[in-house]
């Protein structure tokens, strides 16, 4: 982690917060005066969506009408229309031919991945949870925020490419009393991607061991292992009401 060097120190009663991975880099890069628009200046470090026109693609919405009732507070868990369209989404990619299906019910709408990590994160009791090192840069900090849990550390070695099999997940929970792991998958900085079989027997690891997996699928899109519609856990759940697997996904990687 990093601090800029010329932060002021926290009001009283706060603790200092460091910039991290790509927000740290866009700060100090701002400081030297490069920004959106600079014509030396290109930020390959954070995937954006594509917002030119796309050929064969529903054309864009402009403009929307604002209701009165628009106003009002939208609901805590989002719209139910966006949220029954998420969870056909899932059914369409990943539970064709499986009796248990989606609904709204399994689906809330957040303002970004950061604040659905928060929330999901913030539910967690009194445990020990399990992450990775390395990943993204955000989780260690994230972790550290609630005092009602215990972050354990997970080393990955290079030496085996960042490879972590179910049978080292097992050990893992077993040894070190786990009762939820959370995770980037693909990851975040590495590359390495979880999927099919390697990906089903973590789901099943965490299934018998009543262990929540919390993955972070926002990067399921990036895979050159042929999955058109990317990667995720979704595919070897059993049953969405009782498999302890959450799942955090979102637009601004993958379209």
């Amino acid at each position: 982690m990093m601090m800029l060097e010329h932060d002021n120190p926290p009001p009283s009663g706060f603790r200092p917060v460091p910039r991290t991975g790509v927000i740290y880099v866009m700060t100090e890069a701002r400081r030297h005066g490069y920004e959106t628009g600079h014509p030396d200046w290109s930020n390959l470090g954070q995937g954006a969506p594509e917002t030119g026109p796309i050929p064969g693609a529903p054309e864009r919405i402009h403009s929307i009408a604002i209701t009165d009732a628009d106003h009002e507070y939208s609901p805590v868990d989002g719209l139910p229309e966006l949220r029954d369209a998420v969870a056909e989404l899932y059914n369409q990619r990943f539970r064709q031919g499986k009796k248990s299906k989606y609904t709204r019910e399994n689906v809330a709408i957040s303002s970004g991945g950061r604040s659905a990590l928060t929330r999901v994160v913030s539910t967690l009791g009194r445990t020990n949870v399990g992450h990775f090192l390395p990943d993204y840069t955000a989780y260690e900090e994230l972790l550290d925020a609630f005092g009602t849990f215990v972050p354990i550390p997970v080393l990955l070695e290079p030496e085996a490419q960042y490879s972590f099999t179910a049978s080292d997940l097992k050990k893992e929970i077993l040894g070190r009393g786990l009762s939820a792991v959370l995770l980037s998958n693909p990851c975040n900085p590495t590359g390495k991607l979880l999927y099919d079989s390697a990906l089903e027997k973590w789901v099943g690891v965490c299934r018998d061991l009543s262990c929540a997996l919390i993955v972070d699928e926002f990067y399921s899109h990036y895979n050159y292992v042929g999955k058109t519609h990317g990667v995720s856990a979704a595919e070897y759940i059993e049953d969405v009401e009782s498999d302890p697997v959450i799942i955090v996904d979102g637009l601004s990687k993958n379209w």
